[in-house]
């Protein structure tokens, strides 16, 4: 027995044919998925994923499809969005937030909690049938700790620099020369003109100048680890999780940020010194089997 798991996030769909072992069958990779955004082109990519799917060998084996999206919640798009996939493929859909999707993956129906930061920053855990999700409010409203954080904040102390004394600690004189920014109509056009993406990929400079012991930089990557930290001990509370706690951890920050990842453990450890933290090692659209055992 097989099912169509699909993590669709803001710039790939990924969806994937998967056995009750998690093993992954065959997988197909095309544009963003992120109905809340453009419902529209977002339904395409997704229709295309699953069609892929489908025509695999396996796919005339599947028995239903599991899609985790960012920020789905409960509204008027999730219903027409699962309605529209049931009428085109005759399949039972299931549409749920994609960090739930990847809870399941990574700890089946087991209590944990798992964290997952890159762009963006949420924290999904769960205790017996209660299930709790902090965090994901995107980054005009949260993403504390994330790599989109990391980048803003060090423009702001760009901006900081700019407007008082100029450029003059080693941290702002490497980001204005990495950038081109050397007075603020530059930082301006930057900030505004930048998407998203541009602003987090800042992150991975800031860590590259933290590993050359830059302090500045690495005050911010610790910072960051310590606050992804924090709301993972928020959860913990609400969750009213007792030891043995397992924590995961998914996302680019943790799985190529060292120093970050150092911050949060030793951060949480002190909190708890029996927490047991890892990196989560499955890909989202594996859950998918698991999702459909628990609902």
């Amino acid at each position: 027995m097989y099912y169509i798991g699909i993590d669709a996030g803001g710039t790939k769909t990924t969806a994937a044919i998967v056995d009750k072992k998690q093993n992954i069958l065959f997988e197909y990779t095309t544009g963003q998925g992120n109905v809340t955004v453009h419902f529209l082109e977002a339904k395409h990519n997704i229709v295309e994923a699953i069609h892929q799917c489908l025509l695999n060998s396996y796919g005339r084996s599947c028995q239903a499809i599991v899609l985790g999206v960012a920020g789905i919640g409960s509204g008027d798009k999730k219903k027409r969005l699962q309605s529209a996939l049931e009428e085109i493929f005759s399949l039972p859909t299931l549409v749920i937030n994609d960090a739930e999707l990847a809870y399941f993956a990574n700890f089946k129906n087991n209590n944990g909690i798992l964290s997952i930061a890159g762009t963006g920053s949420v924290f999904i855990g769960k205790n017996h049938s209660h299930f709790k999700m902090i965090g994901g409010w995107g980054h005009l409203l949260g993403d504390e700790g994330s790599s989109y954080d990391i980048g803003i904040k060090s423009l702001r102390i760009l901006a900081r620099k700019l407007e008082t004394n100029g450029i003059h600690s080693t941290f702002t004189e490497a980001l204005a020369n990495q950038y081109g920014i050397y007075n603020s109509s530059q930082l301006k056009h930057f900030v505004y003109s930048s998407d998203k993406s541009a602003i987090a990929g800042i992150s991975l400079f800031v860590y590259q100048l933290a590993k050359r012991h830059d302090k500045e930089a690495f005050q911010l990557i610790k910072e960051a680890g310590e606050i992804l930290s924090n709301q993972t001990i928020q959860l913990i509370k609400l969750l009213q999780l007792t030891n043995p706690i397992h924590v995961k951890c998914k996302g680019s920050l943790f799985e190529k940020n060292e120093i970050l990842f150092k911050s949060y453990k030793e951060s949480l450890q002190h909190y708890d010194k029996d927490i047991q933290i890892q990196i989560g090692k499955n890909a989202a659209v594996t859950g998918a089997p698991f999702v459909l055992k628990n609902k």
